[in-house]
């Protein structure tokens, strides 16, 4: 069985805890790292501000060191885990809100790359939530504007545009 990288299920990431070491906490709880004594591995749990619950945010429990974009992305679309594919998808929104990280021209990418017919319905379902999650469907420029010039607004703007309209594209296909 492939190791998992992230876990975003409440339930599950409570019982994994219990059998770690508590490292470091910080934020008054919101980020701590734990040890896994049985491997030796680093884990980070958090709490994602992307898609806030009323109970203040998506607890997740990350492996260390920290996914890149790229393998968040693999996870998103390939991870077998339903709550490892949503705590993937909620790590990619709060790195682009927090750290202005750039994930759906690759999310797009790959996602062009699902052949429809050869596909099992519920990696459809999986691409779809994906698309929904993500708000790929929306052109809402989602970079900051502040001190940019016209020009780099528009650039902005026709990028979340053109993402916007490939993901349209990818829902009729699938």
């Amino acid at each position: 069985m492939e190791e998992r990288k992230l876990y975003g299920n409440a339930k599950l990431i409570e019982k994994l805890l219990d059998k770690m070491q508590l490292m470091e906490e910080v934020a008054g709880g919101w980020a701590a790292v734990y040890k896994d004594t049985s491997s030796g591995r680093f884990w980070m749990k958090c709490y994602t501000t992307a898609g806030e619950q009323s109970s203040g945010g998506y607890e997740l429990l990350i492996r260390l060191p920290l996914p890149t974009t790229s393998e968040l992305v693999s996870i998103a679309i390939e991870s077998p885990f339903e709550d490892e594919a949503v705590a993937a998808i909620m790590r990619l929104l709060e790195e682009e809100a927090l750290e202005g990280k750039d994930f759906r021209h690759l999310l797009v990418q790959q996602l062009e790359e699902i052949n429809p017919e050869s596909i099992k319905l519920e990696q459809k379902q999986r691409a779809r939530k994906i698309i929904t999650l993500t708000s790929l469907l929306d052109p809402t420029n989602k970079r900051p504007i502040k001190g940019k010039t016209i020009d780099q607004l528009q650039a902005d703007a026709l990028y979340f545009e053109a993402v916007s309209k490939k993901a349209l594209k990818l829902l009729d296909k699938l």
